[in-house]
């Protein structure tokens, strides 16, 4: 267990979604934000009866902001969508245009297509989570790393 997994770059289909790692019907274990390193941590599990069980932490490096609803237990994933910004700010626009006056997600921005423009000269990615149950929302950061560790069920400690 105490050995090291490397961080890989996730593969995202504009058409198709979360290529590499499936997170299709992943639990939501675990979210985490680091506001001074600017990463945000996603721990999922998956498991079918009987199988193996896979356990995938998705790390967003470079986040601006993000933005969930209803984050509760269980929270299960659907996809995670690699969006353009214009398709992002026009399905989230009432939350932008009612968090503006706070300085959110940027301070200096008056009109939606000044945000647009904004976030597009950051090179920011807007990462569109959707979840199935429960977690639903996005992050904007520069990218989405992830490691993923398969554990036998017979080897579970507690699991017979």
């Amino acid at each position: 267990m105490g050995e090291t997994i490397e961080w890989q770059e996730c593969e995202i289909d504009a058409s198709q979604g979360m290529q590499i790692p499936p997170v299709h019907d992943n639990l939501v274990t675990a979210l985490s934000i680091d506001l001074e390193r600017g990463t945000l941590i996603l721990k999922t599990r998956y498991q079918q009866m009987n199988q193996c069980e896979e356990l995938t932490v998705l790390r967003f490096s470079g986040v601006l902001t993000h933005h969930f609803n209803h984050v509760m237990v269980p929270s299960i994933l659907f996809d995670v969508e690699c969006q353009t910004i214009p398709t992002l700010l026009n399905e989230w626009e009432w939350l932008f245009l009612k968090q503006k006056n706070y300085g959110w997600p940027l301070s200096s921005w008056k009109t939606v297509s000044e945000l647009e423009q904004q976030l597009s000269e950051r090179g920011l990615k807007m990462y569109r989570v959707r979840g199935s149950c429960g977690l639903d929302g996005f992050v904007m950061a520069e990218k989405v790393e992830f490691q993923m560790q398969t554990l036998d069920r017979e080897n579970l400690p507690g699991i017979d």
